[in-house]
């Protein structure tokens, strides 16, 4: 059975939990995602739109299926999150003139100009998150993250065809 360790910088949590990824892994995004949600919420938008719009700019243009796969963001909360990007300015929906069922969403200028000035304030928000790590220990957290994202958006060849 394992110990807590009660000190005044693990607050009484049990080792075990201090040495799984996956409670590390929550406890950081908990931290960085407060900070930008509420870095965010000052501007009126919200992580998941930042992450829309920032999409947007990068891509040019997408279909909202393609924005939900991406992000992996429910359909229906796709359609609110661009609901609240256009009524910001920052976006616009038009038909695909390929297959009118299809939605094509791009950003405005005002979203590009947006995106820019919002994405300073996201990278202000995690190093207040982050603001007792340091430069080294940032640079490996980023390049471990990086890896198994990538690796998780290959296709994963041990499975049958």
């Amino acid at each position: 059975m394992s110990q807590s360790v009660d000190s005044p910088t693990t607050g009484g949590v049990p080792a075990t939990l201090l040495e799984s990824p996956s409670f590390q892994l929550e406890r950081l995004r908990r931290r960085t995602r407060d900070e930008v949600e509420a870095a965010l919420g000052a501007r009126g938008t919200t992580m998941r739109g930042y992450w829309v719009l920032t999409c947007l700019v990068e891509r040019d243009a997408s279909s909202q299926a393609s924005l939900s796969e991406t992000l992996a963001i429910d359909a229906s909360d796709m359609v609110r999150l661009i609901d609240g990007l256009e009524a910001q300015g920052w976006a616009k929906r038009e038909r695909d003139p390929k297959d009118r069922r299809r939605q094509i969403v791009t950003s405005t200028k005002k979203g590009t100009k947006a995106q820019a000035e919002l994405a300073q304030l996201v990278a202000d928000a995690e190093a207040a998150a982050l603001d007792e790590s340091t430069g080294k220990q940032l640079k490996h957290l980023r390049k471990l993250t990086k890896a198994v994202l990538v690796a998780d958006l290959e296709p994963d060849e041990t499975k049958g065809d």
